[in-house]
This record gives C-alpha cells, structure tokens and sequence, in this order.
C-alpha cells in the first residue's frame, strides 16, 4: 500500500529535522564541558595578552616621553636652571605617572629637579644609568617601593646629548624619573571587570607582584618566585595550567609574558575552578531544555510543511484527473503560502499550450523575415553590380596612362570616380558621397548620370560650371525628393592633350609627382561641397595646373588617409605621399594595389570607409 503524499512528506520531514537536531543535541552534552573549557581558557588567554599589550605600550610611552624631553633640554642652555626646572615641573604636571624627575650632569651627579627625588645620591653607580651609559639609549630601573608614598616605583634614565662645534655628539648628563606603577592598577582592574570573578597580577622580571586588579588583595612586590603556578613557560607564548591561589581555592590560569625594555614581566590572569564549574552546569542544563524544545518544534514544523507542500501537488493532481475524464477545466487559484516552485509547476500546465502557439507564430514571423532579408540582399547584389557595372574599366586616351581602384566599406561603396574621353582630351572625376552602403550608391548613380551628361554634352565648358549644374540636379533629388541629407565631395578636372588641366571642387589635395622629383606635390581643392546648398557662392573656383610628360597625377578619397582613424592612428597624407614617393618606378597597376595594401595593413584590417585611388601619368612618348 502506498502513502498518501502528506504522510510521506511529514515522515521524511521528521526524520530530517529531528535527527540532526538530536544527534547536535546529545553530542553538545557530552562534549559541552570541554567546550566550556576552552571557551574559558580563550577568554583567560585573550585577557592576559590584551593586557600585557596595554601594560607594554604604557610603560613605553612613559620611556618615549622621557627621551624627548631629554632630546628638549639638550637643545636649551644647561646653565639656564629656571627654564630647565620648568620643564620638569610641565612634565610632571602633564604625566599622571611622573612622581618626581631630576637632571644630573656627566657624572650623574643631581643638578636640578621638579621635586626631590627618593634616594637621589649616588645615580650615577646606579645599574639603570650604567645600562644607560653603555648603549646611549634610555634605559629604565628595576620595581621598588617608593619611600614617601609606599608605591611601585621604576626610574627612567634618559641621555642628554649636546652637539660640539665639529658636529659630534657628546654627553652632558641624563634626565632621571621616578615613575610610579600604580595607574597600572586602573588597566588591569578595566581589563578583568566584565568577566566579574577574573583576577589579574602583574610580575616584574623578579616575579614580584607589582599590581593588582583589586586594591585590598595581594600586597605589592610579593613574591611569587617560589610559586610553581607561577613559574614562566619554556617559550615566550601564553601559558595555561591550574593551580591554587592564596587562600588555597583551586584557581584556572593564564601566563603571558611581555617585554618592558629588555626586561621580561608577566601578566597572570587567573578565575576560580569553582564558578567554571557552576556555569559549566548551568549552561548544560540550559542545552538539555533547548534540545528538548526544538525537537518538539521540529515536529510541528514538519507536520506544518508537509501540510503546506502537498496542497499545491494534490490541487495540482485533482485538476489533471478532471482533465482526463470530463475535458478542460477551469484554473484552480493558487493558495497565499502555496510554495513558490509548484505554484510555478501549475503556472507551466496552464501556459504551456499558449506557449507553443506563441512558438509556431514566431517561427512562421522569422521564416518571413528571412523571405524579406533575402530579397534586401539580393537588391544589394543588384545595387552593387549596378555601381560596380558604372565605374569605368578600360581607359584609353592617347599620350597617357591610368589605373584606379574602388575598395568598399560595405557590398555598395560611396566613393566614386570618372574618365570620360573627348575629342580635346578628357574628363576626370573623383568624389566621395557620405556614408556608405544602398544610400550612397543610388547617390553616386545619380552623380554619374548628371555628371557624364553634362560634361559630354558640354566638353569645353569649365569644370565650376558643370560642379554648378550638377550640384542643383542633387540638391533637388537628395534634399526635396528623397528628402535625405547626404552630400558629396568632388573634384572635376578637363585635361587636354597637352596635358595643361583646368579642376574646381572641394575633395582631398591633388598629388603630382613630377617626372625627376622625388617629392609629391600638393594641390588643395578648397571648393564646397555638393547635394547641401542650392547654389554654392564664390568658394566654388576654378583652378589650373600642368601635367609634363612623365608626370604622374594622383586623386584618392579620404578614406586613404584616415585608414586606422579607429585606432586614433590615421594613414595621414605625409605616409602616403611616402608611400608614392617610394613605388614611382612601378607600373601604376603596382602602385595603385601597393597604396590600398598598405593603408589597409594600417587600420590593421578594420576598415571603416571605402577607399579609391586614381593615378593618371602623362606618357613619356607624348613628351615634345
């Protein structure tokens, strides 16, 4: 017999929920006394190394300000007794620990001092100032009892040194303290407060007690060398053993040493086996109730989920069971704490037969859209043989030679050249119209037509005046039919025979290598552009130059020189003309392909704009 889905899930549920609960549960009471254990010993080990830091870092600061106030006085005049008095008197004044501090001179001799100092005769024979002497360093004294106020006491000597005319260091005495250890009290009481049975002592390289946390405990510089429990570890590390304190109460332990100016104290924290065990016990106890309640919340929690899980799978199975035996049916709402996934999995039943109609819709829109695309590019195609079909191929006019290339961005380029023989000489065009693709070629179409009708009908006519006929035909195709807003630049040039020319047009400068010469010639075609402006004013000029036999004429777009503009590295004209400059022996076929190659070798293929080279050079036999 099979479970109903509610019992299965309520059954695995349970066992799920419970079992590691009462696995953490019984494994947490065996082992909660040694986890207590340690979380005791951390606390001890934190507590102890915390405050040896604190202690360290205080005493240092007493033996930082006692070295430059020493550095102080070593730059004032040492006769001047006021004004070195006083600023033993400020010390004092401004450190809570200084208790009395003196100055002696070469022979540790006292000279002056802010008040008397305990003991102050012999300073010089003393070990502290010895140690002084012998590194030139601050160097400070072992713990005593101060003889007026009964307190730990340690000195602090400091060099004075003064520099000698020559510049060497020389010693002119030492700045004594007698510091009293009492405000250390305060850091070990706030270091142990908010463990409230935590006890701390602080050793000195003696292991006598220099303070302690609690004011009417263990009297200063007691002795604890005979002690076991305090003896020193064999490293420098945090120590941890049991031991007894004064009153014979078992006691747990923690030592850490420190450094105080090449002397090793200790800190010594310590907490009563007894409380650990109270809280030991009273926390056990407290885990044993938590285990219990959780295991009873687990198995509500499991009846709770099993419930709320199987609700949506039963609605779920109800529906598709009406489905099969009477048809559609109508869509059951979905519970507010139904869980998310299934009321997604009766979301997907619903859906799913809209969503294959949506499906066979897209696919019959994207068989269509590749129907449309198809027939864009096979007018692209028909477009390109067009434009590829008008440019000129042969070039036959006597006495001169030519060779030119139209390399597209696009499959339908924008760039656009022309060599129209006639009966004086011939005709010779290049343009680039903005932009590229099927726009700029029904653009360049256009300009073809306009522009070999007119100069054919007209051949003797000035190039200004065809530029002017040709640019109102495109101003009225391009700005008023098309209602586009394209343009073209283009330069026209009529050669003669003899090879004098006559250009107008705004496009690149016309390159002339001249026949001997190793350096391009640059003309501007400063003219307008066309396609923008009805007429196009005074720019529009006509220009005239000669070509010698052997002479070579060079027109190209701008997609020549701003090859590798992408990069910010165009071609520029300078490497082109180098470029012609270094090829002119070649024939132009060579040339023409050795200019194209190198620009695109420089835009490092990425080419962003159709490029055109025309280069046409007045033969040699032609030369009279």
């Amino acid at each position: 017999m099979r479970l109903p889905l509610r019992a299965f899930l309520f059954a695995s549920l349970a066992g799920a929920v419970l079992a590691p609960l009462a696995y953490l549960g019984i494994s947490q009471t065996l082992r909660w006394r040694e986890v207590h254990r340690q979380e005791v010993d951390r606390e001890l080990t934190v507590s102890a190394e915390s405050l040896a830091r604190t202690i360290g870092r205080a005493i240092g600061s007493d033996v930082r300000q006692m070295t430059a106030l020493a550095n102080s006085i070593a730059l004032q005049d040492l006769r001047d007794r006021e004004r070195i008095e006083a600023m033993l008197r400020n010390h004092c004044t401004a450190s809570p620990s200084c208790m009395a501090v003196t100055v002696t001179d070469v022979h540790g001799e006292p000279r002056m001092a802010s008040h008397p100092l305990e003991g102050a005769t012999n300073l010089g024979k003393r070990d502290y100032y010895q140690a002084m002497l012998a590194t030139g360093r601050t160097a400070i004294s072992g713990v005593q009892m101060g003889w007026t106020f009964f307190r730990p006491t340690i000195h602090i000597a400091a060099p004075i040194w003064k520099t000698d005319p020559n510049g060497s260091p020389r010693f002119a005495g030492a700045v004594i303290t007698a510091t009293g250890l009492s405000y250390l009290q305060d850091l070990a009481t706030r270091t142990v407060e908010p463990f409230g049975d935590m006890h701390a002592e602080i050793l000195d390289d003696q292991r006598r007690v220099v303070i302690s946390s609690s004011p009417l405990g263990t009297l200063s510089l007691t002795d604890r060398s005979r002690s076991p429990m305090y003896s020193p570890g064999a490293s420098q590390q945090t120590t941890l053993r049991d031991g007894r304190d004064d009153a014979g109460e078992p006691v747990r332990v923690a030592l850490a040493p420190f450094a105080v100016e090449g002397r090793t104290w200790m800190v010594v924290v310590m907490r009563p086996t007894k409380t650990v065990n109270e809280q030991t016990d009273r926390s056990l106890r407290h885990t044993l109730f938590v285990t219990l309640g959780a295991l009873l919340l687990g198995l509500l929690l499991a009846l709770v989920l099993s419930w709320l899980l199987a609700r949506p799978i039963v609605r779920l199975t109800r529906f598709a069971t009406g489905v099969a035996k009477d048809g559609p049916q109508p869509k059951p709402a979905a519970a507010p704490l139904d869980a998310r996934e299934t009321t997604e999995l009766a979301e997907t039943v619903f859906s799913m037969v809209a969503k294959l109609q949506d499906q066979t819709r897209a696919l019959r829109e994207r068989e269509q859209e590749q129907i449309e695309l198809a027939k864009i590019r096979q007018e692209m195609d028909i477009a390109a043989r067009i434009q590829s079909g008008i440019l000129p191929r042969h070039f036959e006019v006597p006495g001169f030679e030519f060779a030119a290339r139209m390399q597209p961005a696009d499959e339908i380029g924008g760039d656009y050249y022309e060599i129209l023989p006639t009966e004086s000489g011939f005709w010779i065009a290049a343009g680039d119209v903005s932009g590229h693709g099927l726009t700029a070629g029904l653009v360049m179409l256009m300009l073809q037509s306009a522009l070999g009708a007119l100069a054919l009908y007209a051949p003797r006519e000035q190039p200004s005046r065809i530029l002017r006929a040709t640019n109102a035909l495109l101003v009225e195709n391009i700005r008023r039919r098309l209602r586009g807003d394209d343009h073209v630049t283009l330069v026209l040039l009529h050669v003669d025979r003899e090879g004098r020319f006559v250009f107008a047009g705004g496009h690149e400068p016309l390159l002339i290598l001249r026949d001997g010469s190793d350096t391009c010639e640059v003309i501007n075609t400063p003219g307008p552009w066309i396609g923008i402006m009805p007429e196009l004013g005074k720019e529009l000029r006509d220009g005239s130059g000669q070509l010698q036999a052997g002479d070579l004429l060079i027109l190209h777009s701008d997609g020549v020189v701003q090859a590798g503009a992408l990069q910010h590295r165009p071609f520029g004209l300078d490497r082109l003309r180098a470029c012609i400059e270094e090829s002119r022996g070649q024939p132009l076929d060579l040339l023409r392909d050795e200019i194209l190659r190198r620009a695109s070798d420089w835009s490092k293929g990425e080419q962003d704009d159709d490029m055109m080279v025309l280069l046409v050079r007045r033969s040699i036999r032609g030369k009279t």
